[in-house]
């Protein structure tokens, strides 16, 4: 296979701002985001860019600094889903280009001219989530339908190369939430009143599992699972975020982190990017935002309401930006300590957006 090759189709501006480095990237006519992930210390933005007649693929990567180190242009097809292998190197799934059929292949995102071309498989909708022993872990909910279970997508690796794509149908209960550690894979869903935790191989089989009373409380996002330390999960009552332990006898206590006054519509998976430390990003009817948890406690809390940027509702501390109305797409880790968060100015309906904010910053 041929190399991905430079490309200038996308510039750059850095600004340094009130808590943080901007950079902004800068389309002539339109830029989608589609996906992120942390390499070497630097974010790596996967972007849609258009031209007049067509689109393709561009990645591009930033440094902790805001620097662009270089933007790269993807030849094999669209649909980025990026992760990565037991060795960390980048992976990327791409659709090659067909007017009827939906297929995908796996490649590594840099050092192709070794690699021959894979065979095209079935496209797989759900989320990278990390990786365990030799395998990079995907999952996906079927939220359409109660009678579909979840599945993973085990890509099995061998001395460093993809050996084989493993589709497995994961036991019910579904809607599970899952979490890796250690080379651990636990999940954790809802079944009548009360939570279903185990822990599976990447294929599946159920190591461990346990039935703990609910008390009426449901989860959010999930900080950490274990059989043998406590667990944690965020959970929110209208405008409350609200933090939920589990002991490993799997009794449950609450505390109450913030009440910012606004139903929360959506939580996403949290990022770790310290030991121990996770940053979780949301939505509401008014804006959204962000929020840092170190082990139990609340670090800090940025959200986007009545401030051109995020304020910080601990501190008051303000990230200036340029836009007004922000859309965050992806947070990940940059070095340990510091994220990126990815983000597009909202736009009106049929008029393209041409800019990708990335907010470098440090807890």
């Amino acid at each position: 296979m041929e190399n991905i090759e430079k490309t200038d189709v996308v510039k750059s501006e850095v600004r340094k701002v009130e808590g943080g480095i901007v950079t902004i990237l800068k389309t002539g006519i339109g830029v989608s985001v589609k996906n992120t992930i942390d390499f070497e210390g630097k974010t790596l933005v996967a972007n849609d860019v258009y031209n007049k007649n067509s689109y393709g693929v561009v990645y591009t990567l930033i440094d902790p600094e805001g620097n662009v180190i270089e933007h790269y242009m993807e030849k094999e097809g669209i649909m980025p889903s990026l992760f990565k292998s037991p060795e960390n190197e980048v992976y990327v799934s791409v659709s090659p280009y067909h007017p009827d059929k939906e297929l995908e292949i796996s490649i590594p995102l840099f050092g192709r001219e070794s690699v021959e071309m894979p065979k095209q498989a079935r496209q797989f909708a759900g989320k990278y989530v990390g990786t365990v022993n030799q395998s990079a872990i995907f999952y996906d909910i079927n939220i359409w339908s109660d009678k579909k279970p979840d599945k993973i997508l085990n890509i099995e690796f061998k001395n460093g190369q993809i050996k084989k794509k493993h589709n497995v149908k994961v036991d019910f209960p579904k809607n599970n939430k899952m979490f890796l550690k250690d080379n651990e894979i636990h999940l954790i869903a809802v079944e009548n009143d009360y939570f279903i935790h185990r822990q599976i191989d990447e294929f599946g089989k159920v190591i461990m599992s346990r039935s703990i009373d609910r008390q009426g409380f449901y989860i959010r996002e999930v900080l950490n699972l274990s059989f043998e330390d406590n667990s944690y999960f965020i959970s929110n009552d209208e405008g409350k975020i609200i933090l939920i332990e589990i002991n490993k006898n799997g009794d449950i206590s609450t505390k109450e982190l913030i009440d910012i006054k606004y139903e929360i519509f959506s939580m996403w998976k949290p990022v770790e990017i310290a030991d121990n430390t996770l940053i979780i990003r949301f939505t509401t009817e008014f804006g959204n935002g962000w929020f840092t948890m170190k082990h139990d406690k609340l670090v800090n809390f940025f959200y986007g309401k009545d401030v051109q940027g995020y304020k910080n509702l601990l501190t008051g501390e303000t990230v200036e930006l340029p836009y007004n109305n922000l859309v965050i797409t992806e947070i990940n880790k940059t070095i340990d300590g510091s994220y990126a968060v990815i983000m597009y100015p909202m736009t009106d309906r049929g008029t393209k957006n041409k800019e990708v904010i990335v907010l470098n910053k440090t807890v």
